[in-house]
């Protein structure tokens, strides 16, 4: 049977994308965190909007009949995310299919599939990690979030805002010990953003600094989420909260204090795709000048998150030390 147009076409919608998608949130443990803990949200619109709180509102105590103050402050701005634009191409030669014979077709699909989805997990994986100060192209990524105090996020730096409400992630110090990573550091980081029942739920890091948290974690016995473990994710609970190792955190490894340590709230982060491109597979005509068949994966989103000041970093982590 002969691998036409409508054969790719057929292939590149039913069977290469939703195989490509699945893996590529399976690839990593941050972008599968998300997806298990329905963390992605589909929208359409221009720009992303989300109603943020720059100010507490005008309380005051009184006695009787003490006038009131009239003036009520507008508590309320807007963060505003751009849509990013992500897309992988791959492309099947005339060749090959011809000499595999359709019977055989199966071992260069699956060869394209794996290709597609390694590139798509990267690609991902560095973004979401990752930052856009030197390609705005690129989503907001974590680094972004995290930036230090007067960049801008989302259109907001954090001298916008007035205490109470604060537009910066709370920014952990060298630590107790210069540079060294221990489980107190770690309580003090959790503690610093929680407010009530309000608390991180989520920790990363690379694989450098999660090897100094297992070898902090020996002492004490910790037990793991089977979920997380069944995928074959590394992961240390800490006070209920999974750490989890991904290759794309930042750092340089060891002997090096540029190593970062998250604690977020993925209660308030989201990544948010275009409902009218949520992955889209497209095939395309063959080209005269090549004898291949050419298709694309692509997707327009970004992540964003209403409350920068709900999740912790440290970034001068020596997992040395």
């Amino acid at each position: 049977m002969a691998f036409t147009y409508n054969s790719l076409q057929a292939f590149t919608q039913n069977y290469l994308a939703p195989r490509v998608v699945d893996q590529t949130f399976k690839g990593a443990p941050y972008t599968y965190w998300l997806k298990e803990n329905g963390r992605l949200s589909l929208r359409g619109g221009a720009l992303l909007q989300f109603p943020i709180i720059k100010a507490g509102l005008t309380g005051e105590w009184y006695s009787g009949t003490d006038p009131a103050t009239l003036a009520v402050a507008d508590p309320f701005t807007k963060a505003e995310f751009n849509w990013k634009l992500l897309r992988v191409p791959f492309m099947i030669a005339e060749d090959d299919i011809l000499k595999n014979g359709a019977e055989n077709s199966v071992d260069i699909t699956d060869a394209t599939e794996q290709t597609a989805t390694l590139t798509m997990i990267d690609a991902l994986g560095t973004g979401l990690h990752g930052t856009n100060s030197s390609n705005t192209k690129i989503v907001d990524g974590l680094q972004d979030m995290g930036g230090a105090s007067g960049t801008a996020y989302a259109g907001l730096t954090d001298t916008d805002f007035v205490s109470p409400a604060t537009w910066i992630m709370n920014i952990y110090g060298v630590g107790i010990t210069s540079n060294t990573l221990t489980a107190q550091d770690m309580r003090r980081m959790v503690g610093n953003v929680t407010r009530g029942s309000n608390r991180p739920n989520l920790g990363l890091c690379n694989f450098s600094v999660y090897a100094k948290i297992w070898n902090i974690a020996q002492n004490v016995q910790r037990f793991g989420m089977e979920r997380i473990a069944k995928l074959g994710f590394d992961h240390i609970m800490f006070e209920s909260i999974p750490i989890m190792p991904d290759a794309y955190a930042p750092g340089s490894g060891y002997g090096t204090a540029d190593n970062w340590l998250y604690f977020l709230n993925t209660d308030y982060i989201k990544l948010v795709i275009h409902e009218e491109m949520a992955f889209k597979a497209i095939a395309y005509q063959p080209i005269p000048q090549q004898e291949v068949h050419i298709g694309k994966i692509k997707v327009m989103l970004n992540q964003v998150t209403t409350q920068r000041r709900a999740h912790s970093v440290s970034k001068v982590v020596n997992p040395s030390l």
